[in-house]
């Protein structure tokens, strides 16, 4: 019985981990001196963390753009090869850099990677864009994946060649970032049909990578397909698999799609819910959050809503459903965006975050909807929908009502306002001036500028549970644009500054700068955390009754198999936050957990018998 008080005291704890204290453990900068040439901070151009992953072990991945003026990473010269190139790096959990690598070359502003997604097997993987502008005595350099790896030098990019390829598939090793594959999306190319569209990668139970990929006229995909001429100023849209070696799996399925979506410019995002067959298409028509969004139509049916959310069936490609914004003066076309896209671990329900733009005017998203605020400008908000193939439901939309100083203009800049989720909990991270979110009020001074802020809301409800704040110099924008947990539950958070941040002598940290003499935009990454421990839980160390149970496989797809010579009642799965997600009672001696449909990470699995529990930890692909 002592045994199996003490491993309902462990999963316990777990769950309690929401109302753990967290302080700031560290944070780190990097960036160049030189950006882009954009008044204040530009969503396309300047040095921000793009994304961010933390694997099993608590190694957290980054991406971001790096610029070539004596650019730095923790106080550490980086090479780049290009104006503008792409910065992944790995750092451990005590923020000690383990890798870096510089992505890309080629010419001015060609570079463009949005998204990282991590197999659980040593893998990382992201599209990528780069333009060749190198030739002979140029001094752009060719586009270099990894160390051996370098494209062609092009001296007539009107001529179709291999060195003109645009769009590429990338896996790197999560050990030392060294380039597993590269994968060309296109056949040979030339300036005159070298563009294409490519969406973030996602993965399925059997570990394919899924893409959306738009091609111009010409021969792609190692000869697969073929795209007509007439497409030389649009896309045509496909949907392609890859496995984790690089091989194309079944046949690339013409699209349904047609014009210009925004997925390089990270203002549209792509999710599969295997086990409901349904694919979801998030964001916003505009790559900069203005007016006029792109022209896009899915089976000729044009999509009006600037800024929007659309399932569509993962077999025929049928849209189910799309929901938007209701009109286009001062709504969603006045500068509203959806950043965030997420779908619960266990119901078919789904989380979106970003801005909506709001005059005195009522602003709708579908045709049930109405945003409700007294505020006017900029909006954030973050909301939970309930979904099925014929459509969706809106749970809870949560936003601010109010201005700590009083006022009723919100300014807020188009930048990524993501959400993670953990535990019981949605956390949105983005940038704030003196917005309230429930009941707890940012205080900044007029005219100060934009500092980060983390809200957390309650997953269920939609009420907020608390904020984290970082204080930054008078007058300066700095903004968190990207967050993960890690396995401890933990709060990774990356972002932009132009300044200091962490300059309040309380908040734990030393102060970080921008690079020296800088007057740009560099980024920066920190931990918030609920503790200074790095372990990860062992509750699979941890015996509970001399009798063996074995969880197998491990990792798992979809079916757990538990062998023992114990009498087996009941299990429960229980996610690395302390969430329980699943349960039920086994029936007979054939052990087993259907594990399909949960998002990938780290789990424990407990299950008991007569007078005793146990638990391990699985893996989940």
């Amino acid at each position: 019985m002592k045994s199996r008080i003490y491993i309902l005291v462990i999963l316990l704890s777990y769950s309690l981990s929401n109302a753990q204290t967290y302080t700031w453990q560290w944070a780190k900068t990097g960036g160049a001196i030189n950006s882009s040439n954009d008044i204040g901070f530009s969503l396309l151009h300047d040095e921000h963390i793009l994304d961010m992953v933390v694997d099993n072990q608590n190694n957290t991945y980054y991406l971001t753009w790096i610029y070539n003026d004596t650019p730095l990473l923790d106080g550490q010269t980086i090479t780049t090869y290009g104006f503008k190139n792409i910065l992944l790096f790995s750092v451990n959990c005590q923020g000690v850099l383990r890798w870096k690598r510089v992505i890309g070359g080629g010419g001015n502003n060609t570079n463009n990677a949005q998204k990282i997604v991590l197999d659980n097997n040593g893998g990382i993987y992201l599209t990528f864009a780069a333009g060749n502008s190198s030739s002979n005595g140029s001094m752009y350099l060719p586009p270099r994946f990894g160390d051996n790896d370098v494209m062609p030098v092009v001296n007539d990019p009107f001529v179709a060649q291999y060195g003109m390829r645009y769009g590429h598939l990338l896996k790197y090793n999560t050990a030392d970032g060294n380039l597993v594959w590269r994968r060309d999306f296109q056949g040979d190319v030339s300036a005159y049909n070298m563009g294409m569209d490519m969406s973030e990668p996602v993965f399925d139970s059997q570990n394919n990578i899924h893409l959306i990929l738009g091609f111009m006229y010409g021969t792609h995909l190692n000869g697969m397909i073929t795209v007509p001429n007439s497409f030389n100023t649009t896309f045509q849209y496909y949907l392609v698999k890859y496995d984790t070696s690089g091989n194309i799996v079944g046949t690339p399925t013409l699209l349904p799609l047609t014009g210009a979506t925004t997925f390089r410019t990270g203002t549209l995002s792509f999710m599969y819910d295997e086990t409901n067959s349904r694919y979801y298409l998030a964001g916003s028509k505009d790559s900069s959050g203005s007016s006029g969004g792109l022209s896009i139509s899915w089976n000729n049916v044009p999509i009006t809503e600037n800024a929007f959310v659309m399932a569509f069936n993962s077999t025929t490609f049928q849209k189910l459903w799309i929901r938007g914004s209701g009109g286009s003066v001062g709504g969603f076309e006045a500068g509203g965006n959806i950043f965030g896209l997420k779908k619960d671990p266990v119901t078919s329900d789904i989380y979106i975050s970003g801005l909506f733009g709001k005059g005195m005017e009522q602003v709708t998203f579908g045709s049930d909807f109405n945003f409700t605020t007294p505020l006017f400008g900029s909006i954030p908000f973050v909301m939970k929908l309930s979904t099925s193939n014929s459509g969706s439901n809106v749970l809870w939309c949560t936003n601010p009502l109010s201005l700590s100083n009083g006022d009723l203009g919100v300014t807020n800049i188009i930048a990524r306002n993501p959400i993670a989720l953990k535990g019981n909990e949605v956390l949105f991270a983005k940038g704030s001036i003196r917005e309230v979110w429930g009941t707890f009020p940012m205080v900044r001074p007029t005219n100060d500028g934009a500092d980060p802020l983390l809200v957390k809301l309650n997953k269920d409800t939609g009420v907020v549970t608390g904020t984290h704040e970082v204080l930054g110099n008078y007058g300066y924008d700095d903004q968190f644009t990207a967050i993960a947990v890690d396995n401890d539950g933990n709060i990774m958070l990356g972002g932009f500054i132009n300044s200091q941040l962490f300059v309040d002598p309380n908040d734990g940290v030393p102060t970080i700068s921008n690079a020296a003499n800088s007057d740009k935009t560099n980024f920066f990454y920190a931990k918030l955390a609920t503790s200074s421990n790095c372990t990860l839980m062992a509750t699979a160390e941890t015996p509970v009754k001399e009798t063996d149970v074995v969880f197998y496989p491990n990792p798992v797809e979809d079916i757990l198999h538990i062998k023992t010579k114990e009498k087996l009642q009941s299990y429960e799965v229980i996610t690395a936050n302390g969430s329980l997600v699943k349960s039920g009672t086994f029936d007979g001696k054939d052990y087993r957990v259907n594990m399909q449909g949960l998002t990938k990470g780290v789990y424990f699995v407990k299950v008991e018998g007569n007078g005793f529990a146990t638990a391990d930890k699985v893996v989940k692909m």
